[in-house]
């Protein structure tokens, strides 16, 4: 059976600084027409950013659309200064956490949520952190502060339900694939 649904009309009905919202029209496989409610939000990179202590960096931030502190990897949105998706997550591993990284590597690329949402992710791996000299400053309305977790940690903050973000969730299970499987050293 061919799943496929068909765009018959596209509708914005929001523009916003971060977002759009489009309503679409759609055709279904069996024929029938129904909505889809698409939010317009634009791709970002996150990173799992390991330090010489074996331990993963996170941010503690406040998240207005769940009220309340989350703990999440470095992350934020590929601007129009940034040449790639890496350019983003070295600016933004600078801003975020002070630090530059030697050692780069492309993990995964997925999609936020995308039931309702086109935000891509690129999620990348670095080590060899060093503090930079010249930290960016942070946005305006940003205030965060850096956190250090070894894996074992972050097994328990996961189970007792205290990482919430899904990037963060998925980048300590690849972490942890990765030790696994002798892609990383866990000392």
């Amino acid at each position: 059976m061919d799943i496929r649904e068909e765009e018959i009309s596209r509708k914005r009905i929001f523009s916003g600084k971060l977002i759009d919202l489009d309503v679409e029209t759609i055709s279904l496989p069996n024929g029938k027409t129904a909505l889809r409610e698409i939010v317009n939000h634009p791709d970002a990179s996150a990173t799992i950013a390991i330090n010489n202590q074996n331990k993963m960096l996170l941010v503690r931030q406040w998240r207005e659309t769940i009220k309340q502190e989350t703990l999440e990897i470095p992350a934020g949105l590929i601007d129009d200064t940034d040449a790639s998706p890496l350019d983003a997550m070295k600016r933004e591993l600078n801003e975020e956490g002070g630090y530059r990284a030697e050692y780069w590597e492309k993990i995964s690329e997925f999609y936020s949520s995308c039931g309702f949402c086109n935000e891509k992710l690129y999620l990348f791996y670095c080590d060899t952190l060093t503090k930079v000299e010249n930290k960016r400053p942070l946005d305006d309305d940003e205030f965060l502060t850096q956190v250090w977790y070894s894996l074992d940690e972050l097994k328990q903050l996961l189970a007792q339900g205290k990482i919430v973000d899904s990037k963060t969730v998925m980048a300590i299970n690849l972490w942890e694939n990765m030790v696994l499987t002798g892609n990383r050293n866990n000392d």
